[in-house]
C-alpha cells in the first residue's frame, strides 16, 4: 500500500512538472505580448561584436528573456488589429478553412460510422480496412494525388481544394465507429421496430449519444486544420493563405508584433479545449478502450 502511494506521488509529480513545462511557452508568449514594441526590439535584437574571436560569427545575439514587462501595454494588440488589416484577413482565412472542415467531418463521419457498424453489407469490413489504411498514410503521400484531383476538378487556387479532402478524412469515421461499437444498440433496434427511418435514427438517436466522441472529433479536427501549412502553400494563393502560414514571416518583418499575434492565434483552440475538455477526454478514453 505504501509503495503504491509513493508510486502515485512520483507519477503525479512528473505529470505536473511536464504540464508546467508545456505551459511555460504560453506564459512567455502572453507576457511578451504585453510589452511595448521598443522593449521587444531591445530584448531580442541587441547584438554585440564578437571581437577577435575568429571561430565565432561576426556578431552574437543576446536575449533578455523575462516574464515581467518593464511597462504593461496593449500597444501590440492595438497595432495588430487596427494598423495592419493583413493579420485579421489571414485570421478569417483560417476560420473559413477550419470551420467548414469541422462541419463536414461531423455531418459525414456519424452517418458513415453508423453505416459501417449497423449495415449488413457483405464486404464492409474490407472497405473499413481500406479506410484505416488511408488514415495511416502520411500527409506527404496524399498531397500529390490531392493536387492531381484538384487540378482535374479545376479547384486549384480555391479553398475547396483544401476543405474537401480534409472534410472527407477517414479519421472521423474511425473515432465514431470505435465509440459506436461500445454503445448499446437497444435504442436503435427499438427505433427500427417503430418504423423510424435510418436518417432519423442517425440524427435523433445516434448523434446525441455521440456527444463525447463528437467533442473529441471537433477539437482534434479544428486544431489540425487550424495549423495547416503544406496544403495552404501548395493549393492556395497568397491572398487565401491562413494565419498559420502568415505567422512564419512575421518574425522576420514584424518581430515587435509576433507575440501578440501568436497569443491571439492560439486562443480559439485553447478556448475550445477549455469548454469541451471533459467531453473530449471522455471521448478519447472511450474510443481508445473500445
Amino acid at each position: 500500500m505504501i509503495k503504491r502511494r509513493i508510486f502515485s506521488v512520483v507519477i503525479y509529480t512528473i505529470l505536473i512538472l511536464l504540464a508546467t513545462l508545456f505551459f511555460i511557452p504560453v506564459v512567455v508568449i502572453f507576457a511578451n505580448s504585453l510589452m511595448s514594441s521598443f522593449e521587444i526590439l531591445n530584448r531580442f535584437t541587441h547584438t554585440v561584436e564578437a571581437g577577435n574571436m575568429q571561430y565565432v560569427a561576426d556578431s552574437i545575439h543576446f536575449v533578455r528573456l523575462t516574464l515581467i514587462p518593464d511597462r504593461v501595454t496593449f500597444s501590440q494588440y492595438l497595432r495588430l488589429f487596427f494598423d495592419d488589416p493583413t493579420y485579421l484577413s489571414r485570421f478569417w482565412n483560417s476560420v473559413v478553412i477550419a470551420l467548414p472542415v469541422v462541419l463536414g467531418q461531423v455531418l459525414i463521419s456519424a452517418p458513415a460510422a453508423y453505416a459501417f457498424e449497423m449495415s449488413r453489407m457483405r464486404h464492409k469490413e474490407k472497405l473499413y480496412f481500406m479506410y484505416i489504411v488511408i488514415m495511416l498514410l502520411p500527409l506527404q503521400v496524399t498531397l500529390v494525388p490531392n493536387f492531381i484531383m484538384a487540378d482535374w476538378l479545376g479547384l486549384l487556387g480555391t479553398r475547396a481544394s483544401v476543405i474537401l479532402p480534409a472534410a472527407l478524412n477517414p479519421f472521423g469515421v474511425f473515432i465514431m465507429r470505435q465509440y459506436l461499437r461500445g454503445m448499446p444498440h437497444d435504442y436503435i433496434e427499438a427505433a427500427q421496430l417503430d418504423g423510424a427511418s435510418q436518417i432519423r435514427i442517425v440524427f435523433a438517436i445516434v448523434m446525441p449519444m455521440f456527444k463525447p466522441a463528437l467533442a473529441a472529433l471537433v477539437i482534434l479536427t479544428f486544431v489540425n486544420n487550424w495549423n495547416i501549412v503544406e496544403q495552404a502553400i501548395i493549393f492556395l494563393t497568397q491572398a487565401q493563405e491562413p494565419l498559420s502560414v502568415y505567422l512564419s514571416g512575421m518574425a522576420v518583418h514584424n518581430l515587435d508584433l509576433i507575440y501578440a499575434a501568436s497569443f491571439f492565434y492560439l486562443l480559439p483552440p485553447l478556448l475550445m479545449f477549455l469548454y469541451w475538455k471533459e467531453h473530449m477526454i471522455e471521448g478519447i478514453a472511450l474510443t481508445g478502450i473500445r
